[in-house]
Formats: C-alpha cells, structure tokens, sequence
C-alpha cells in the first residue's frame, strides 16, 4: 500500500485549543471545553467533552489544509468512548427508579462526534466510527488508508479522542483528555504542500523507540498520533509505535514532505 501526505493538524486538550496553543505552554483561558464554533448551540447541548473534542480537531484539520470540511471520507476514533455520558446515566439510572435521560442517551454512542460533525460541515460522504480498544490509533489509519487507496476518495479525515475517565474509572487511567486529527490525502496539495507522510501502519516485533510524551496523556490511546505529528515537524524519517502498551505492537513510517 502506497504511503499516503498529510496536509493537516487539529489539536485539542483542555487549556490548550490549538497545537499552537500547546507548543506554547501557555493555558488559554476559557478553553476548558472545546469552542466547537462551527456547530450551532442547540446542536451541542448535552454533549460529551470526548464529542465536542473530536469534532473540534477534525474541523481545525480541515482548515489547517484548507479543505471544505464537506469533502474528506470521515474516520472518527476513541478507544472507551462516551464514557461521561455512560456514568451520569448509570448513576442517574441508580438514582432515579431506572430513569434515562433521553437527550442524553441518544449523545451516548459512539459515532455521535461523527454525526455532530458531518451535519454541521454539510459532509455527506463516508463515515465511520473505530472502536478498537489501545489498536484504535493504527486501525483508524488504516481505515483512512484503504478509503484512499482503493481510488474511493481522494482526502480523508482521521478524528481521534478519549476523554478524562470518570470516577469510578479513574483507577485504570488517570489521563487528560486530548483529541488530535490529521486531514490524509492520496496526493500533495494543488501547489504541492505536505506535512509529511505516513506508511500504512504495520505490526512490529516491540515498542522500543517510543517517543517521550507528555505525562498528563500517559495512558490516553490518542496520544500516540501526537507522536506521529511530533515527528512530522520534527522532519523524519522516524518509525513511531502506534499503540499502548497492551495493545499490539503497530507502528507507521514518517517520511519528510
């Protein structure tokens, strides 16, 4: 399979909007939820922190790259899922007779930042939603991949996130929430800019090599495509593991543009 350009970025992580924003290190006030500005406000209420954060990212990949965010095949990720959502309704369900809340539950599954998305954006292409435990980084790009090379689409768009877990959870990962994108292409640009490029992710005999990540996300599965954007700045060639440790052991191919 052909490696594939990456055009775009989006980043999100409470207090930090922007990748530029983190690189900065400075917090941004009033950023402790995703704006999510281009979505209207009655479309948002009672969403997750985990939806509003995907949606966040893809939309800033796209205009990062300067792409309609109606164009690209969508591949939307997260390894738990809503799991804000799935907590206040057990607790609710607990506390209230067996009672839900249905403007909540129908927030609760996993494609919701995908639909969210696609409806606002006016995209009407493909769209899908991984769930694929630690693997869902290197699964959904090579979803994203054999969109591309099997001549379906020529962009797609890879929306990752997991949010904070919530207590009772919070013993098996006490990690921030992040969200992270990358617009994929089968070409460069028109006037052939790129960021980089990307191998189709493969399995790997060990880990070794993993680059150093920020400990506010040891143990979010999305930080591993911070790692991928980490070494397409930093300008490759570099073979960056895919997965967490419990996953299996994928890695991709950065290349320089």
């Amino acid at each position: 399979m052909k490696a594939v350009y990456v055009l775009g970025y989006g980043f999100y992580t409470p207090g930090f909007p922007t990748l530029a924003a983190y690189r900065d290190g400075v917090p941004v006030d009033g950023t402790s939820r995703p704006a999510v500005d281009f979505v209207p406000s009655r479309n948002k209420r009672g969403c997750s922190m985990l939806t509003l954060a995907a949606a966040e990212v893809a939309h800033q990949a796209c205009a990062d790259a300067g792409v309609p965010a109606s164009t690209p095949a969508l591949v939307f990720g997260s390894c738990h899922g809503e799991m804000e959502i799935a907590v206040a309704q057990m607790e609710m369900f607990q506390a209230d007779k067996g009672l839900l809340s249905p403007a909540r539950f129908k927030n609760s599954v996993h494609n919701t930042g995908a639909g969210m998305f696609s409806i606002a954006a006016e995209n009407r292409g493909y769209a899908t939603a991984i769930a694929a435990g630690h693997d869902t980084v290197a699964l959904s790009l090579l979803e994203a991949m054999l969109l591309l090379h099997h001549d379906r689409y020529e962009l797609a768009l890879v929306a990752l996130a997991d949010e904070a877990l919530p207590a009772p959870l919070t013993g098996f990962s006490d990690h921030e929430a992040l969200g992270v994108a990358l617009l994929l292409a089968r070409a460069p640009a028109a006037d052939g800019t790129c960021r980089g490029t990307l191998s189709a992710p493969m399995r790997q005999s060990s880990q070794a090599g993993r680059y150093a990540r920020d400990e506010r996300f040891r143990g979010n599965p999305v930080a591993p495509l911070l790692d991928v954007i980490d070494a397409l700045e930093a300008g490759g060639p570099a073979d960056v593991p895919l997965s967490l440790d419990g996953g299996e052991p994928w890695m991709t191919r950065v290349e320089p543009a």
